[in-house]
């Protein structure tokens, strides 16, 4: 059961979309410390790892990344020994992430628009990413515990 999250997020997260995640984590009985992006050049490999030095330091039990389309912050997030992060689309993506990986970290798209695509963040339907991805426990059967454990190995050797 999460107690305490990071909440990370950069200049494509409006203030809304902000208290809305604080409110959803609150509701859990969730603790939650945002990290704002402090960088003019919003360069979000800064803000994860900002992030997860104060996941470290707060011995919080997880963390929420929101960027404008998620993926770098997921990336990024997923290069820290000890993250399980996943770039939750749905309800299911972040249900079967917890489930089966023991996803740790909840990165979401605070939405993004370029002359190509757009990105748009639904609220309600990120309330229910962020519900499904904290009421869900790990299952801990024996072949999901067997996998995380060879991911921590990858972690440490780059094998299997």
């Amino acid at each position: 059961m999460f107690k305490k999250f990071i909440v990370a997020y950069d200049h494509n997260a409006n203030k809304k979309v902000i208290e809305r995640v604080k409110e959803t984590l609150s509701q859990h009985g969730i603790e939650s410390i945002l990290i704002e992006d402090d960088n003019k050049d919003n360069d979000y490999p800064i803000l994860a790892v900002k992030a997860h030095e104060t996941y470290t330091n707060q011995k919080a039990d997880g963390l929420l990344l929101l960027c404008g389309t998620g993926v770098g912050m997921n990336i990024v997030a997923n290069k820290f020994k000890g993250i399980r992060s996943v770039l939750a689309t749905s309800e299911e993506y972040a249900y079967f992430s917890r489930i089966h990986e023991n996803a740790n970290t909840l990165v979401l798209a605070a939405g993004y628009k370029d002359e190509n695509y757009e990105v748009k963040f639904c609220g309600r339907k990120m309330v229910r990413i962020i519900n499904a991805f904290i009421e869900t426990e790990f299952t801990g059967e024996e072949r999901h515990i067997r996998r995380i454990s060879e991911i921590d190995k990858i972690d440490r050797t780059g094998k299997v």
